[in-house]
């Protein structure tokens, strides 16, 4: 399993490698980044909820999506308030520890573990449920307030839209093939991106706070998913993905809000910094036990 997965941090590191060596510079991941949000993703997320049925299945990925996140929000609001976290440092610490990242590390591994037939989930699994709930529970914690713009106009929503409104339309071949090859671009692409973004020096800010969120959000709540699954004998694709969603590091997008609202930053880098490494880790370790 970890064999399959080597892909992944293979293009991380030669990202990060060739940013060392200056042939890349951080602030590229920028061109990337956009490529991904408002060009791969949305022919992604188009192509593959295309491929949904919209079945009992589809509606319980989606359901275990919201009931993860909100188990992590409850579960780290009574862990901060016990240790007195500070107001700035409580809301971000709930931000990096219940939202993962669903999509930019979630896809790859998804990807590599099970193959298309896993994307749909996965797709099902960000968009539907960690997308939705970061730009509104997520926002409400960096806030104190709801923006339903944030949510229409972020591109890769309007092509799940799109593909849901246009499910029975017929696609032409020309045009299939060009979204398959467009939504799989992301894979390496988004890599790429988070391997220019990474930084050493980030992983010892407020480093004991970002260990506990790491923990929270992906050891102890997958594990509960795992023991769940377990003693229900669930152990399909669907059932696969879910767990492998809920334990992707911290959500890259809640670093951003916690930074854009003047939240821990320190905190919000940390965590996402430390989530990564430890991924590559404790990703394959947690599905081989399913």
């Amino acid at each position: 399993m970890h064999e399959r997965v080597l892909f992944v941090a293979l293009i991380f590191l030669l990202a990060y490698t060739l940013k060392i060596l200056r042939i890349f510079d951080e602030r590229d991941s920028g061109t990337f980044i956009n490529y991904v949000i408002y060009f791969s993703l949305p022919a992604l997320v188009f192509h593959k909820i295309r491929e949904v049925e919209l079945t009992g299945e589809a509606v319980a990925v989606v359901g275990f999506a919201w009931g993860t996140i909100i188990l992590s929000l409850l579960v780290s609001l009574l862990t901060g308030r016990l240790i007195g976290m500070k107001d700035r440092t409580l809301r971000t610490f709930l931000l990096v520890s219940s939202f993962g990242n669903t999509a930019f590390l979630g896809y790859p591994f998804t990807f590599a573990l099970f193959g298309d037939g896993g994307l749909r989930y996965a797709v099902l699994y960000d968009q539907l449920g960690s997308f939705l709930l970061v730009v509104s529970l997520g926002f409400l914690i960096a806030t104190g307030r709801f923006s339903a713009k944030e949510v229409v106009l972020f591109p890769p929503f309007g092509a799940l839209l799109l593909g849901v409104l246009g499910r029975s339309l017929h696609i032409p071949q020309a045009l299939e093939t060009f979204l398959d090859v467009s939504g799989k671009s992301l894979i390496p692409v988004v890599l790429f991106a988070i391997g220019l973004k990474f930084s050493l020096s980030h992983l010892f800010d407020s480093l004991r706070n970002s260990v506990l969120s790491v923990f929270l959000k992906m050891i102890l709540i997958p594990a509960l998913l795992l023991l769940l699954f377990k003693a229900m004998n669930l152990t399909g694709v669907s059932h696969r993905v879910i767990l492998l969603e809920s334990s992707m590091p911290p959500m890259v997008m809640a670093g951003v809000l916690a930074i854009k609202y003047g939240l821990d930053e320190k905190l919000a880098v940390s965590a996402i910094t430390l989530g990564i490494l430890v991924s590559f880790l404790t990703v394959p370790l947690l599905i081989s036990l399913l």
